[in-house]
């Protein structure tokens, strides 16, 4: 194939990948979740219908299948870690599994689909055409060293299990790098989890391979689901729902009973 994009577009891409090495991910390691969380904690003092009650830079571990539906593009461009948010933007997904990535991984690994033959070529030159950069490689030339490195990941996870973000880079478990590195997720008005953002290999990967769980970050929560969270919490009830009682998202209220919402975490 030809390259797909101009030469301006390349010299863009370029650009934003070298600030995204030179200062957002340099800056994203060195920034500590303590800060965060003090923030948070503050601004759930100030305005407490905005913000949740959970621990916003902490991890729940969800089975992968459940994860079916996709917010990213609908999903605001920027991290809502935390943010309890109104309306119907949880009426607006579309099937994860329709996503062009996931189709070409289950092409590729369970039907031995060769990759340029998958639907990660449309997927990595939609990247190039729309930001200069396809997961930072800013060439056509480079799509055999993309389908490696997700060849790479597969044989990681198949082998060795998924590991959270800090355990595959100890220097980042501290730092708001970790909160990136891992599966970002909504969740919706009945409990749904929706993928919003980073990880989206990892997790079609973990689906294909049937791994137990995954870790996830949540960002936004819809009202509805934080006032469940809000009347469990608040009534101290010695017993949760049955159709809630093993939700991920709720585990930390069930291993904090008899706390505040202040010391929650």
């Amino acid at each position: 194939m030809d390259e797909p994009i101009s030469r301006s577009k390349q010299l863009r891409g370029r650009l934003v990948v070298g600030i995204r090495h030179g200062l957002t991910k340099p800056s994203s390691r060195r920034l500590p979740l303590s800060l965060l969380r003090r923030y948070h904690r503050l601004r759930r003092r100030v305005a407490p219908a905005r913000y949740s009650d959970a621990d916003p830079h902490s991890v729940c571990w969800v089975d992968p299948t459940l994860i079916t539906q996709s917010l990213i593009e609908q999903a605001p461009p920027y991290p809502q870690w935390g943010r309890v948010v109104d309306g119907s933007w949880d009426h607006e997904s579309e099937p994860f599994a329709d996503r062009l990535v996931v189709q070409a991984i289950r092409q590729h690994f369970q039907h031995g689909t060769p990759w340029k033959e998958t639907t990660l070529v449309e997927a990595y030159v939609d990247q190039l055409e729309r930001f200069g950069n396809a997961w930072e490689y800013t060439s056509w030339a480079d799509f055999g060293t993309r389908c490696a490195e997700i060849e790479a990941l597969y044989e990681s996870l198949s082998e060795h299990g998924y590991e959270r973000a800090g355990q595959r880079d100890p220097d980042i478990s501290e730092s708001v790098a970790s909160l990136i590195a891992e599966i970002n997720v909504d969740i919706g008005r009945n409990g749904e989890f929706y993928w919003r953002g980073y990880g989206q290999h990892r997790l079609a990967i973990a689906q294909l391979l049937d791994i137990a769980s995954v870790p996830v970050v949540v960002n936004r929560r819809h009202r509805q689901w934080q006032a469940v969270r809000d009347r469990i919490r608040e009534t101290k009830q010695s017993s949760i729902d049955s159709a809630f009682h093993a939700h991920p998202d709720l585990q930390d209220i069930v291993n904090s009973r008899g706390h505040s919402a202040e010391t929650l975490y």
